[in-house]
């Protein structure tokens, strides 16, 4: 690639002139008379040696042209200084042509690679029993656009989709499906009843836990018991996770065929059930974890990160043990060259510990770890929460884009020649594109204010 080669002459002149160099940004400039890349490693250069740009731009300008470079000789035209310490580089009329041709004969293989690394991609992971709302967009949309660019560049890749199947949060549903549904029916009753079930029941049935706690604050721990039956395998309440599960599973694969969206795997938390205590073991074997408060902790060197914790002052597992356990079942079955995470900034310090802990204990070695942080949907008045029935399910939205678009497509000249099917082909089309392409065109770390009626 022509960008990857101007910026080795760059980094090899300015080792060469003993300039201290890491990255090199190198862009297309908006003015076409500046040439068809430009760099600004001269004006960050000046900021560190306290020097005159411009002066250091020709003195690298100067570099790169007296060495004899072959490229410069079949695809560099031009080296220009330009203030206030820009170098810009011209390719031949010659280069850009050949580069058409290519093109033109490889279509959209074009700039694909051939490469060998492997590399997992986590992405979407919505929560069980809650509709799928707009929070998770955003990790399905980026998350796939990173599957198929790395996908596209020649890496093996492989899709993980990792929803929230388990954890005290279920412990409050399945409490409240049993108190407000379930309780006190017959088995004939209740089956009628599970039958029925909906995702936005359970996701109800969440908000409503929500709202009663603020006057009966005892629940919490009935919900607490409830989750710690549920790991300690109790039929009756095992019996309905798994009703609530598929419930919610249904509903995903329903907004994913919507969205045409294909992840490879779907490997929810409660898979790591039976793993997590080789992991909670594995830290105490190797003097990384320690007893604080009734809870099992694990501390990092020089207070490096704040501590983690393993086990509850109850026994039970958190969210840091499970992807643990998950760690290590990716690296064993998979051996990846990098993992890569996508979910929201919240989540940042977490997997800095994750992170770190895994390395700590051996369960991750020269495996590149990555977490791609996104902001998140906001309304104006701050963040959605199901808990408080603030949110916007994704449907709704999806629904919306197509409705507006066929609208349109109806009212134009060209949507009046296609027929009532086509119509709505194209609507799909445009509706669910517009809404990748508003998402994607946006840095994924800035926050989006959602203002939708």
């Amino acid at each position: 690639m022509i960008k990857e080669e101007i910026k080795n002459l760059i980094r090899q002149a300015c080792l060469k002139l003993g300039f201290p160099v890491e990255e090199i940004a190198l862009e297309h400039p908006e003015n076409v008379e500046h040439g068809d890349y430009s760099t600004n490693v001269a004006l960050v250069l000046a900021k560190q040696l306290n020097r005159n740009p411009q002066k250091i731009a020709e003195e690298i300008r100067g570099r790169i042209l007296n060495t004899k470079y072959k490229i410069l000789d079949t695809s560099i035209e031009k080296v220009e200084v330009a203030a206030p310490g820009f170098i810009n580089f011209s390719l031949p009329k010659e280069y850009l042509l050949q580069e058409l041709l290519r093109i033109v004969k490889q279509k959209n293989k074009y700039g694909s690679g051939e490469g060998n690394k492997k590399i997992i991609i986590e992405y979407s992971s919505p929560n069980i029993a809650k509709a799928f709302g707009i929070g998770h967009l955003r990790s399905t949309i980026i998350g796939q656009a990173i599957y198929n660019l790395y996908k596209f560049l020649g890496y093996k890749c492989i899709g993980i989709n990792y929803p929230g199947d388990w954890g005290t949060p279920h412990g409050k549903i399945l409490y409240q499906l049993y108190a407000k549904k379930l309780k006190g029916k017959t088995a004939k009753d209740q089956k009628k009843i599970l039958d029925s079930l909906t995702v936005e029941d359970l996701e109800a049935l969440y908000v409503s836990f929500h709202a009663e706690l603020n006057t009966n604050p005892a629940i919490e721990e009935d919900a607490r018991e409830w989750f710690r039956r549920l790991e300690h395998n109790d039929a009756q309440v095992r019996g309905l996770w798994k009703t609530t599960r598929e419930i919610s599973l249904q509903e995903f694969k329903r907004i994913y065929d919507l969205l045409d969206v294909r992840i490879d795997y779907l490997i929810g938390e409660s898979f790591f059930e039976d793993k997590m205590a080789r992991i909670v073991q594995l830290f105490r074997d190797k003097n990384l974890a320690k007893e604080s408060e009734g809870a099992l902790i694990v501390p990092f060197p020089n207070d490096e990160l704040p501590p983690a914790m393993l086990l509850k002052s109850d026994g039970g597992t958190t969210y840091f043990t499970r992807d643990l356990a998950n760690m290590q079942y990716r690296v064993k079955r998979w051996k990846p060259d990098m993992i890569i995470i996508e979910t929201g900034v919240e989540q940042t310090l977490h997997f800095q510990q994750v992170f770190l802990a895994a390395k700590l204990a051996g369960i991750t070695d020269n495996e590149t770890l990555k977490h791609i942080a996104h902001g998140l949907y906001r309304n104006k008045g701050g963040k959605f929460s199901t808990r408080k029935g603030q949110t916007i399910h994704l449907e709704e939205v999806l629904k919306d884009a197509i409705e507006r678009a066929e609208s349109i497509i109806g009212a134009s000249e060209t949507g009046r020649d296609l027929s009532s099917k086509e119509q709505q082909e194209v609507a799909k089309a445009v509706g669910i594109g517009g809404i990748k392409y508003n998402d994607l065109v946006q840095h994924p770390s800035g926050d989006i204010v959602f203002d939708w009626d």
